[in-house]
């Protein structure tokens, strides 16, 4: 397989972040939304042969979660604190979690909502995560550039 340079994971990485960012100011502010429900974890209408409930709260934080979980599997390790890992980990547990609750019937009353407002605090913190680790990077980058010299010859 080819090396890539990790710059379209990271896009990958910071464009989710900031959905997961988006989607939590929509759903805890009075922002109109697209879909009818506040943090139930409410079902946006999929056409699939089975019933399976889509959440963005929990569809946005949970695929953060796997993206920044991936990151393991590749080259872009490094990159990766276990901060990061931990909260990923928890993120995408919550999320499925939360999916399955939904998908197996359980009511509202039985905690799916608390694990679906967990989801996305988790997700919002990993979001945090990930945009500060950018500008870390970001930063590292720009302190080798400024020590370079450019010559001319």
């Amino acid at each position: 397989m080819g090396e890539t340079d990790g710059s379209a994971a990271r896009l990958v990485d910071y464009g989710l972040a900031v959905l997961v960012l988006a989607v939590a100011a929509v759903v805890f502010t009075d922002i109109p939304r697209p879909y009818p429900v506040w943090l139930s974890g409410g079902s946006v209408p999929v056409p699939l042969p089975v019933s399976v409930p889509v959440s963005p709260e929990l569809v946005a934080a949970g695929s953060l979660g796997l993206v920044v979980l991936h990151r393991l599997q590749t080259a872009e390790m490094r990159g990766v604190t276990p901060i990061t890992v931990l909260l990923g980990t928890l993120t995408l547990f919550l999320a499925v979690l939360a999916t399955y609750l939904r998908w197996a019937g359980a009511g509202e009353g039985s905690g799916v909502i608390v694990i679906v407002a967990f989801t996305l605090v988790c997700g919002v913190v990993l979001a945090g995560v990930v945009l500060a680790e950018a500008l870390v990077r970001a930063g590292r980058y720009w302190q080798r550039r400024r020590g370079q010299s450019v010559s001319v010859q």
